[in-house]
């Protein structure tokens, strides 16, 4: 029991604060790749407020224009002052794209661009970008940057209560990321937090004229409706395939630490368990993995 008790609280431990080197590493990778063409950054020292404010010195009126990049590539960052968030943003939804930071619905336009631009985040998993969104209040600024420019959004009221911004909504509801007729952008995250049964939603129209956006033939096919939950089964809900190796995974960490507990009984306990600890920790990191993508990640 009490191995079992260390087990389910290592587990904690890597949702909360392991998921979150991962992600830390993801961004270094994603934020080097931004770099101006010419530049081959080491993604360990990139300098991440320089690079922002380089890109945020091109002029968005007289940028080209500029479609979707390829699902799994940086869009662009964003930075929300009020709770102190300075991201890397991603292009797509799934789960394997909001493993890396915020993610850009790839049925909206780019951030900066004319309509609604969504983007989702995890608030408790892999770095917790949109952990604090409900801190937001009307007013409050949402900056964007990418290839076009800077683009400042202000955060509005939402629609219960003209005093608060967040609301949240059913996962399956279309309307969060509808075209509201101005250029806005529209964050959503779980809510409440550790659990996927709501998501929350927090609105910020844009304060300038929008970027040129590519031509209709170059970005993805736009659906009628777009759904808040659309990326649901991918980034919320768990692969139920992970479930066989996160077992085998298990038995294995725990065949070795039988082994180590046999020949520490048979030789000498110290070097036996010298010997084993790091392959048990390392089978044990493997079983964590895949039940991170056995359950949904919030």
């Amino acid at each position: 029991m009490v191995a079992l008790g260390l087990f389910l609280l290592g587990f904690v431990g890597y949702q909360l604060w392991g998921t979150g080197l991962q992600q830390s590493q993801a961004q270094e990778t994603l934020a080097a790749q931004l770099a101006p063409p010419g530049t081959d950054p080491d993604p360990s020292t990139v300098d991440v407020e320089s690079l922002v404010e380089q890109l945020g010195t091109t002029d968005p009126a007289v940028a080209p224009p500029l479609p979707a990049p390829p699902v799994g590539q940086p869009v662009g960052f964003i930075e929300i002052p009020r709770i102190e968030l300075l991201s890397v943003v991603v292009e797509g939804v799934s789960k394997a794209e909001l493993k890396q930071g915020p993610g850009h619905y790839p049925s909206t336009p780019l951030p900066g661009q004319a309509g609604n631009s969504g983007i989702a985040g995890h608030r408790t998993t892999y770095g917790a970008p949109f952990n604090r969104i409900d801190e937001l209040v009307p007013g409050d600024e949402i900056v964007t940057t990418t290839p076009q420019g800077r683009f400042v959004y202000r955060v509005v009221p939402g629609p219960a209560d003209p005093g608060r911004a967040w609301y949240t909504v059913d996962p399956s509801d279309v309307s969060v990321l509808r075209d509201f007729g101005d250029n806005r952008i529209t964050l959503t995250a779980c809510h409440p937090k550790y659990s996927a049964a709501e998501r929350i939603i927090v609105h910020a129209v844009l304060e300038t004229p929008p970027a040129a956006a590519a031509p209709p033939s170059t970005q993805p096919e736009t659906p009628t409706e777009v759904s808040v939950g659309e990326a649901s089964e991918a980034d919320l809900g768990g692969d139920p395939a992970a479930l066989v190796p996160a077992i085998g995974w298990g038995v294995a960490a725990l065949l070795l630490a039988a082994t180590a507990w046999v020949l520490g009984q048979i030789w000498r306990p110290l070097p036996s368990y010298l010997l084993f600890t790091p392959l048990v920790l390392g089978t044990v990191w493997m079983c964590y993995t895949y039940l991170d993508r056995y359950l949904p990640s919030l």
